[in-house]
């Protein structure tokens, strides 16, 4: 009667999920608690992706990723004393594609206010126009069909009259509106198999988003004029985000990440992986004699400056953007490594970018996060920032009152249906 009692108290909480990133490496998984536009972290696992489960960030072996990801669920599940029936996932990968698409509307009338009606054709426009373009481009980078993509997150970016940023248009008057919609597509196969793994595992997918969109929305909120880079340095992937005045304007990922370090350690070392990753944890956390930490950074300095050009590289990418912000946030397993944020400090890999200001890099922490609270003793580290995002993105969800996010929501719905 007492389970009974303490299990009916916290449905009358707030609705209750389980957040799962399953990385390329390491599953990630959260189970937490929605109360009053605040998320409460339950429970946290973890699992290792056996051998030929996983590739670029992709699901290859649905029946065994099911095996490891039930591992990670069960471990946060115990912690936390409940088993939400809801989950929500993260997709990564180079598979995933993101596009901003701006389009000019000029009004037939500019002395007439834009009402509802008007605000929703040009979005309805805009919005077709971005998907035949992503789905062409996909078509074309990895021989899939155009009805083999599917939009994964959207989110208006930018919103002007007349070159005037304006963040809801209604009532207003002008000749010339002006709108950047930013959107994520993933093939048809990849969203597929997230969905199957929610199936084999009985869970209501509630919702999927990018990595790199899930990281980045949790620091956006109520704060238009935020502008930042955000670097996720994972297993094998690093993934690029630039934020501009609130708005996300494209994400871009390189095949090096911290397994790069670790195997540069066992090289030099002649160590094998797990004790590679030993040292290189020790070394993150400070724990090793001078002469040791001297030897591993000169090891290290290679695989730094190819991993840094790859981070340079990723920002051409977004040449139009006329400048760059210069505060760099930094997430993911890798970002512990001294070396990341040392080389960042450094000039020389951003000579040729638009930075007005010098480049600051800093480690994102949970604390940066809004409304998130800790329970149960959870303890969660650099790498659980992404599954930390998908946790926020069901709180922008269920508290979201903005006029042209709400109509571009309802306008993707009808799309897909």
């Amino acid at each position: 009667m007492a389970l009974f009692g303490a299990r009916k108290e916290r449905q009358l909480r707030g609705e209750s999920y389980i957040a799962l990133d399953l990385g390329t490496e390491t599953i990630k998984c959260l189970v937490f608690e929605n109360h009053e536009a605040t998320c409460h972290i339950l429970g946290k696992g973890r699992a290792s992706h056996r051998a030929g489960t996983m590739r670029g960030g992709m699901v290859i072996n649905i029946p065994e990723a099911v095996v490891d990801v039930r591992q990670a669920m069960d471990t946060a599940i115990t912690q936390a004393g409940i088993s939400p029936k809801k989950l929500v996932m993260s997709l990564s990968g180079d598979l995933v594609k993101s596009l901003i698409t701006t389009v000019h509307y000029h009004r037939a009338r500019p002395d007439s206010r834009i009402d509802t009606n008007e605000l929703k054709n040009i979005i309805y426009k805009a919005q077709w126009k971005a998907f035949e373009q992503i789905r062409s481009l996909m078509a074309k980078e990895q021989e899939v069909g155009e009805s083999g993509t599917k939009l994964v997150n959207t989110t208006v970016v930018d919103t002007r009259i007349d070159g005037y940023k304006v963040t809801n248009p209604i009532n207003f008057q002008g000749n010339v509106i002006t709108l950047s919609i930013f959107n994520t597509f993933a093939p048809l196969v990849h969203l597929g198999a997230a969905q199957a793994l929610a199936d084999e595992l009985a869970l209501d997918l509630v919702s999927v988003a990018a990595s790199p969109y899930a990281l980045t929305k949790s620091l956006l909120v109520n704060n238009p004029e935020f502008s930042a880079i955000f670097i996720d340095v994972g297993a094998h992937l690093t993934d690029v985000a630039v934020v501009s005045e609130g708005g996300i304007f494209g994400m871009q990922n390189f095949a090096l990440g911290s397994n790069a370090f670790s195997k540069n350690l066992a090289t030099g070392f002649k160590i094998t992986p797990q004790q590679a990753d030993q040292i290189k944890f020790d070394y993150s956390a400070d724990m090793l004699d001078k002469k040791s930490t001297t030897k591993i950074s000169n090891i290290l300095k290679d695989t730094t400056k190819l991993w840094v050009q790859g981070v340079a590289e990723a920002l051409d990418e977004f040449s139009h953007l006329e400048t760059l912000p210069n505060k760099i946030f930094i997430a993911g397993g890798g970002a512990t490594l001294p070396e990341i944020k040392k080389i960042l400090l450094s000039k020389s890999w951003a000579e040729h970018l638009p930075f007005v200001k010098k480049p600051l890099p800093a480690v994102i922490e949970v604390t940066d996060v809004p409304n998130i609270v800790l329970t149960n003793q959870v303890k969660i580290d650099l790498s659980d920032m992404v599954a930390i995002g998908l946790a926020h993105l069901t709180l922008d969800a269920s508290t979201q009152d903005d006029t042209v996010a709400n109509i571009l929501h309802r306008i993707v719905l009808n799309m897909q249906n």
